[in-house]
């Protein structure tokens, strides 16, 4: 894949990557490897295809001792950005959301980017005692910023991931820390238990348009700092 991006920016780079196994998070990895990084992907399921610059280890982002070991070997790897690609979504009505439908989506998108962040944010303060510059990428939605009827619980997640990144972005500038929210719109993928490849779908953005996304957010020179990039496929209602 060709990009437009110069890639010659993300040699010699490495990136820890949530959610890494599939869809989006899969396009994430290999267009990061393509581009010249080393990447660290954590996931539930892990896949079968780890090469000398793609390794891949076990992750729940709802598990503190999970996200600590993945940190950990983040940071023995001298990883110098973070991408929280991880989420789930759920879509019904308020009076339909059940307790176990609000712990698994505030679980995974709300506490998995808190928790992802708090472990690595020990790492990027070393890195900036020894003059190095660090970077989150968190991958959200279009939807972190509206709603609809029957996104209630899954809208409202998406909020609070925008309230987390905004919040890091004020924090880290402590420790010379950048942080990009990245929120596309509608994206053919696996989200939601879909099908990806649907003919209802050949409009919508491709996971690799978002991982494109991502790459340019990590490619931009260190006095520059992009906090967020929208992306919709051209199809889809004008939403500002």
């Amino acid at each position: 894949m060709n990009t437009s991006t110069d890639s010659r920016s993300l040699v010699g780079r490495t990136v820890a990557v949530t959610g890494a196994s599939r869809g989006i998070g899969e396009a994430i990895v290999e267009l990061l490897v393509e581009c010249g990084a080393v990447v660290l992907g954590g996931a539930r399921s892990l896949p079968a295809r780890a090469t000398d610059r793609a390794r891949f280890m076990e992750l729940d982002v709802c598990s503190e001792a999970s996200v600590a070991a993945f940190a950990a070997a983040a940071a023995s790897l001298g990883a110098d950005a973070l991408v929280n690609n991880a989420g789930v979504g759920s879509f019904a009505a308020l009076e339909d959301v059940t307790v176990d439908d609000f712990w698994r989506v505030m679980g995974t998108n709300v506490l998995g980017t808190l928790l992802t962040s708090r472990f690595f944010i020990p790492h990027f303060r070393r890195r900036h005692a020894a003059g190095l510059a660090s970077q989150v990428v968190n991958v959200t939605s279009d939807v972190s910023g509206r709603t609809f009827a029957g996104g209630g619980l899954y809208t409202a997640s998406k909020h609070a991931q925008r309230a987390l990144t905004r919040t890091l972005a004020h924090e880290g500038r402590q420790y010379d820390l950048r942080v990009t929210e990245i929120r596309p719109g509608m994206t053919d993928t696996f989200f939601n238990d879909q099908t990806p490849g649907g003919a209802e779908r050949a409009a919508h953005l491709r996971p690799q348009d978002v991982a494109q996304a991502v790459v340019q957010a990590l490619s931009v020179p260190r006095h520059v700092r992009v906090d967020e990039i929208v992306l919709h496929p051209a199809v889809q209602d004008i939403v500002f």
